[in-house]
Formats: C-alpha cells, structure tokens, sequence
C-alpha cells in the first residue's frame, strides 16, 4: 500500500492505463507524437517528477523518429505503441490523477512512463546499442 501512495497509483493500474492507451496507437499517432516532442520535452523538463525520465524520454523520441523515417524499424510494434501510448497519457490532463492538481497531477504520468519503461527496457537498449553502434560507424568512415 505504501508503493501507491507515494506513486499515486498502483504499478497495476497504472500497466492496465498503459495498455489502455497503447491499444489506441497508430502509424499515425506514432508521427504526430514526433511532432509533439518539443512541447513533450517541456512536460519532463520542468515538471519535478518527470525530470527523471528526461534522458529516457529522448531516446524514446530519437527512437519514434527513427521508426517514423524507416531508418530504424527493429522495435516491435506492442513497444512502439506502449511508448507512444505512455507518452499520450502524459499529455492527456485529464487522466487518474488530472493535470491541474499541484505535483500530484503528474504522479501518475510518472508510474505509467515508469511502468512502461520498465516492460520496454531491453528493446529500448537494443536501440541504444544500435545508435551507438552507428554512431561508431560514422565516426570510423
């Protein structure tokens, strides 16, 4: 019980918020999220509770921009949308916990986005070897 109170709400619900909106994720969603990422970038640069996931939530866009571009498509699709999912739950204000109330209004954005980093980490750091590995490929040629 201690867990929920500090998150506001339980690694359980916020996984079944997670899939709920994943569910939703298309191609389409997938392109205008990379179109969103400034204004994203804003959420998890200056809100206090989401400043922990500030270096996860880029490569989580460098990743979408990749997807979007074709340059980088080895993700499964289910990551993909839990991602891109995770990231619409941020911007919707009006979810478990709304928006509009002081620091706790973010709590919950903060458990689904841990929660889904959490079920996406190992192919979130296959893309980060991949980049690395291009990055050291470029840095050779």
């Amino acid at each position: 019980m201690a867990e929920e109170h500090k998150t506001g709400i339980s690694e359980e619900e916020a996984a079944e918020e997670a899939k709920k909106y994943s569910r939703k994720v298309s191609e389409d969603d997938v392109a205008d999220m990379v179109g969103k990422e400034d204004k994203m970038k804003g959420f998890f640069k200056n809100v206090e509770v989401l400043k922990q996931y500030w270096d996860d939530v880029c490569d989580i866009f460098e990743l979408l921009r990749n997807r979007v571009t074709g340059r980088y498509t080895e993700t499964p699709w289910s990551t993909i949308a839990a991602l891109t999912g995770a990231l619409l739950y941020v911007l919707t204000p009006l979810d478990v916990i709304p928006d509009f109330i002081p620091i706790a209004g973010f709590i919950d954005d903060a458990a689904v986005i841990a929660v889904v980093l959490k079920l996406s980490g190992g192919d979130l750091a296959r893309y980060r070897a991949w980049r690395k590995e291009q990055e050291n490929t470029t840095d050779v040629g």
